[in-house]
């Protein structure tokens, strides 16, 4: 799975629906820490490679980086 950094340091990975079975989004965190967050403007999907693709559409839209595979 894939990790992707922006230029504000957040990060960006596919995880799955918490209490919604088989369901996939991308998320984000701040370097402050906390809770990782839904992007907004993303869908939810039935498949981590769905939302891997997402992803990778949004990170190469903001000219993000990847960090970790």
């Amino acid at each position: 799975m894939k990790v992707y950094k922006d230029k504000r340091g957040w990060r960006y990975k596919v995880m799955p629906g918490i209490g919604i079975p088989m369901t996939y989004k991308a998320r984000y965190n701040k370097p402050s820490g906390g809770s990782w967050k839904c992007v907004r403007t993303l869908p939810w999907r039935d498949s981590v490679a769905e939302a891997e693709k997402d992803l990778a559409a949004y990170a190469a839209r903001h000219k993000m980086q990847v960090i970790k595979e």
